[in-house]
């Protein structure tokens, strides 16, 4: 099985053998500040690519459907945008990274926590007015803060 790792697949998983081939971005490298899973990743066999522009654009894109852009970093980004261009499942529990992986239909696998069950689509809401927002953060009637609540979800598979 090839895989493209985020931080949180270094963090918690103990066992890299049964992984064909290891990806990641220098990013998710960057983020390891701890001594122990420095001392993890010093003992993994990997390679760090960095995704095209055309393959981070088409992961902001899909995650701007999604409602998932503004929760998402540069290095979610990036190693979506790198399992997509290589066909790689990615190791991962962010669900936010979960939830565009599932509308790209990127394979995923969380090590910690359960994997998502259903595909959200978020919106921005105000409370006071009942209106629902694609992109702002404020109501633009009555200047109340928006709030993230799914608009639609669809069960995945398992």
């Amino acid at each position: 099985m090839k895989v493209v790792l985020d931080t949180s697949a270094i963090i918690y998983l103990n066992d890299f053998r049964k992984f064909d081939e290891i990806l990641t971005v220098q990013e998710v490298v960057d983020e390891v500040k701890d001594r122990t899973t420095a001392m993890k990743l010093s003992g993994l066999i990997f390679k760090i690519f960095e995704p095209s522009a055309e393959a981070i654009e088409e992961i902001k894109k899909t995650a701007r459907e999604t409602g998932d852009l503004e929760k998402l970093s540069n290095t979610d980004i990036k190693v979506l945008s790198l399992a997509k261009e290589n066909d790689c499942a990615i190791i991962s529990d962010d669900r936010n990274i979960q939830n565009v992986a599932e509308k790209l239909k990127i394979k995923y696998v969380s090590i910690y926590s359960e994997k998502i069950t259903k595909l959200i689509i978020w919106k921005r809401f105000c409370k006071n007015c009942k209106k629902f927002y694609d992109k702002d953060k404020i109501c633009s009637v009555c200047g109340a803060n928006l709030v993230r609540v799914p608009e639609s979800s669809v069960d995945v598979d398992k």
